[in-house]
């Protein structure tokens, strides 16, 4: 167990970075240009293409890299990510700062999800530790062991 408690964070960050990088390259299908000439995002195309992202992460991950993991093992190497996620999205809030604008492109594996809540009107905290814990989401495709009977 203790060689894959960073499995989830590392995967979760080089998802969020390959994301990040198809998200600034593929962006420009989602932009617009009104009858007056002006250029805007088309938030339908966005969320599409976010949502595509998002699946694949999920997807590659389950089947790729987690497939082997017991639900107990991905529940604590997630829960690395989380206290990150915790950790950082804490103090950029309190700084207000640019470590906020640098560890979105270390999280942007989520998006999809935080654009979802944006467009409902959730609240932003709420918002905020939903994007947080997401990480958990990769328990459900772990194997279930002998022990892990509380997940």
């Amino acid at each position: 167990m203790k060689k894959s408690f960073w499995k989830v964070p590392l995967y979760c960050m080089i998802a969020s970075w390959i994301c990040f990088q198809l998200e600034i390259r593929l962006g420009r299908f989602a932009v617009i240009t009104l009858p007056d000439g002006s250029v805007t995002a088309d938030n339908t195309r966005w969320l599409i293409m976010t949502g595509i992202l998002f699946i694949a992460i999920i997807a590659i991950g389950s089947i790729f890299f987690f497939r082997n993991m017991t639900r107990k093992e991905i529940f604590y190497s997630a829960s690395v990510l989380v206290a990150i996620n915790v950790i950082v999205g804490l103090i950029s809030y309190k700084i207000q700062g640019m470590l906020a604008f640098y560890w979105a492109e270390l999280s942007e594996w989520n998006i999809f999800v935080v654009q979802l809540l944006w467009q409902a009107n959730i609240n932003p905290l709420i918002i905020s530790i939903v994007s947080w814990i997401l990480p958990y989401i990769f328990i459900i495709f772990g194997k279930k062991g002998i022990k892990d009977s509380f997940l």
